[in-house]
């Protein structure tokens, strides 16, 4: 692992403040005008591990955002694919150790891809084929900073190990959701969806060379960064196998009822 020495402390309090002030400046709008109402966010209650109140603030920032960009007559399929463009430069950096401009990357991408629907439904230009673009477009988003981190530790194979667990839970949460609506049966919401995962690859990447610095100053591995995807790994894994469950559940009861009937 050959990581590039710099300090990307000043990156990752700028990030964090941001963060913070979308956060302060949402609470402040539900004192003073209540709490908007967002049919996107419907499907996204909020879990023990991320909860609605985060969720709400970054897609009530990102909507401000979007009316200006509806003006532009940029294309939602445009923002889509820039998403993943920006999202791809997460690669580089993780893979080079500059973990913090790797976070701000995958958030950035994660903005462009919230603005791409809020564009398309202002405009009343969702459909389908947009859909299927995001969702596509996703599904490799979700990988990238991963690889970067893959690339980052591929001379050991047991973090290396950590790194793929984490990918096939990603995958695996979305894929067995997927599947399952195919199937015509609707998922109640549960851990490491989408959001989640960003959330804490994206903290990781920013707060775990800190504090690994902290706690381990002479491990140039990050192994707070690499706690954080530990718990993604797991989490993803058993939540995937909740969904796998559940979705076998429902379909023999779905089988059985068409039996008797």
């Amino acid at each position: 692992m050959h990581a590039i020495p710099h300090d990307g402390s000043l990156v990752a309090f700028a990030t964090l403040g941001a963060t913070v002030a979308v956060l302060a400046a949402y609470a402040v709008s539900i004192a003073l005008f209540g709490r908007p109402t967002a049919t996107r966010l419907e499907n996204e209650p909020g879990t023990v591990l991320l909860g609605r109140f985060p969720i709400e603030a970054f897609h009530w920032a990102a909507r401000a955002v979007g009316r200006a960009l509806e003006r532009t007559g940029v294309s939602p399929d445009t923002l889509t694919i820039l998403s993943l463009v920006v999202a791809a430069l997460a690669v580089p950096f993780a893979a080079s150790g500059r973990f913090e401009e790797a976070g701000v990357m995958l958030l950035l991408g994660s903005v462009f891809d919230a603005l791409d629907g809020i564009v398309a439904r202002s405009r009343g230009s969702a459909s389908d084929a947009g859909e299927m673009l995001d969702a596509t477009v996703d599904r490799y988003a979700d990988a990238l900073g991963f690889i970067g981190l893959a690339i980052f530790y591929r001379e050991s194979p047991w973090r290396l190990s950590i790194v793929l667990l984490a990918i096939v839970g990603a995958m695996m949460v979305s894929y067995v959701r997927a599947k399952a609506e195919a199937l015509g049966v609707a998922l109640a919401p549960g851990i490491m969806r989408r959001p989640e995962r960003i959330a804490y690859l994206a903290a990781g990447f920013l707060v775990g060379p800190s504090v690994s610095s902290w706690i381990a100053p002479s491990d140039p591995t990050r192994p707070a960064t690499l706690f954080v995807v530990v718990l993604i790994g797991v989490l993803s894994n058993v939540a995937a196998f909740r969904l796998f469950a559940q979705a076998r559940t429902a379909l023999r009861a779905k089988r059985a009822s068409r039996v008797v009937s």
